[in-house]
């Protein structure tokens, strides 16, 4: 089922998929006091993947949906491990060790290294050409990561920094599964391709939370984190990702990406309001740089796609 909608409406709906991906920064803080790192990237799997398949199940034949399963199931474990299963689990013991006083909005500004890194793959692995403002912009953005990481290059070692390039990680991991989506969006729909890739990623997350966190703790994890919980899974990585796909099928993504820039604004805004976090002007100065870089590149990326 392909739904139309207008300029306003896309707009509308592209800036509560940010708005609910901010949130989810100050959500996974919270959640992380009371639930380990694996069990919460399950839970947000199986909370994620429900909707999805119901979605997935009324908009689309049974028929449609086993062959795309059998022609797609290599890129699709592909995606839900380096979409799903690597960067959530990196992230979540990336927060757990990263400065308690900024974690949420520092992880927002270094998730937002997505761009960047996305860049440097497509030209190791899918030969894209990068222009001089491309790469101005990438250099630029991978000086601010470096500084943001090091916080000034007052931290060179230490859980802080480890938990810095565990996010960083995230952002690389995401750029892989770019490489692969784009790979295969032309024989794979991009609803089954993530919804198939949730329920993988659950089978990862299912023995590795199992195996190395006490199933025990989830007796002592309150309501209301259960339903930040919830929130994470049905939101943030179901309803959000299903109206960013819906505008997907019918706007070209060059001109969506700049919606992007707006989840570490949402993140630092939501992270100060809902867990008093403020993060000090030289992480904000840095993160300035890091996005100014990547707004070079991806600008420089649309006007060479014009030619």
């Amino acid at each position: 089922m392909k739904l139309e909608m207008g300029g306003k409406k896309q707009t509308i709906v592209l800036l509560l998929s940010t708005v609910i991906w901010g949130l989810s920064f100050p959500a996974i803080k919270i959640s992380l006091d009371q639930m380990l790192p694996l069990t919460l990237g399950l839970m947000r799997m199986v909370f994620g993947a429900v909707p999805l398949i119901a979605y997935m199940l009324y908009t689309q034949s049974k028929d449609k949906i086993i062959n795309t399963f059998k022609i797609g199931i290599i890129p699709i474990t592909g995606i839900a491990v380096t979409q799903f299963f690597l960067p959530l689990a990196a992230q979540n013991i990336g927060m757990n060790m990263m400065d308690p006083e900024s974690a949420a909005s520092t992880s927002s500004i270094l998730q937002a290294t997505t761009p960047i890194f996305a860049i440097i793959l497509s030209s190791l692995f899918l030969r894209e050409y990068i222009g001089i403002k491309k790469a101005l912009g990438t250099a630029i953005g991978l000086i601010g990561t470096v500084m943001l990481v090091s916080e000034g290059g007052r931290f060179i070692v230490g859980s802080y920094v480890i938990g810095n390039l565990l996010l960083v990680s995230t952002s690389v991991s995401y750029g892989f599964s770019g490489i692969i989506a784009k790979k295969n969006l032309v024989k794979i729909e991009p609803l089954p391709m993530i919804t198939f890739s949730m329920i993988i990623a659950t089978f990862f997350f299912l023995p590795a939370s199992l195996l190395s966190e006490p199933i025990s703790h989830i007796s002592e994890v309150s309501i209301n984190v259960w339903l930040l919980v919830l929130f994470l899974g049905l939101a943030s990585n179901g309803i959000a990702m299903i109206m960013w796909y819906i505008v997907l099928t019918s706007n070209e993504l060059s001109k969506q990406i700049s919606f992007t820039y707006l989840i570490p604004l949402f993140g630092v805004i939501f992270s100060n309001l809902f867990i008093g976090e403020i993060i000090g002007i030289r992480t904000l100065v840095f993160g300035v740089i890091t996005i100014a870089g990547i707004s070079i590149a991806q600008y420089g990326r649309k006007k060479k796609s014009l030619k």
